[in-house]
């Protein structure tokens, strides 16, 4: 047989209801701001994205263009071995031309990641090269190496003064990777 409550444990078990639905309001709550606050995250994402997206759409006939010229005018080459040796030839020539001298032999180097990471897009043919010479002889010629027509590109480049040299003009020490593009396998 159930007794009845006092007045006092009635208000009792109204304070404990009135806490626990208090408490489920501020979980409730916490959800709903959180999940708000992430909702109002992902809108501005996707504001952000579709503003660029909306950018690259107002380019879009620029890049056409470039990619059509790159179609039209970046060489092809059935080996990379042989793009390599023809590069290495041309660098040597160019450099005798120069009157560089070479401070050690020039290294056919491997297929780097990065190239392998942008095969869709190209296939490198690199060589590393170390040479001595006139200061502005060795800026003149590095300026003539990167070209877009030429799809060659200085990857990497230190330069130092020769502080042994007994010339009169100064002299540099240029240690560079120099790669040349070709299109890829799949025909871009």
């Amino acid at each position: 047989m159930a007794l009845a409550l006092t007045q006092r444990e009635k208000n009792l078990l109204g304070a404990c209801i009135a806490a626990l639905v208090l408490m489920a309001t501020f979980i409730v709550l916490k959800q709903f701001l959180d999940r708000r606050t992430a909702a109002l995250a992902k809108i501005s994402a996707l504001e952000a994205e579709k503003q660029e997206n909306e950018g690259y759409l107002a380019d879009r006939e620029f890049w056409e263009k470039r990619a059509r010229w790159l179609r039209e005018t970046m060489p092809a080459t059935e080996s990379l071995g042989t793009a390599q040796a023809q590069l290495l030839e041309e660098i040597q020539n160019v450099a005798l031309d120069y009157e560089l001298q070479f401070q050690k032999q020039p290294v056919l180097l491997p297929e780097s990641k990065d190239s392998k990471d942008n095969a869709a897009v190209y296939r490198e043919a690199a060589i590393e090269v170390r040479l001595r010479g006139d200061q502005p002889t060795v800026l003149g010629w590095l300026a003539s190496l990167q070209s877009p027509e030429k799809f060659q590109a200085i990857k990497q480049l230190e330069i130092e003064i020769d502080s042994k040299a007994k010339e009169k003009t100064p002299q540099v020490l240029c240690n560079l990777v120099l790669a040349r593009w070709f299109k890829p396998d799949t025909g871009l």
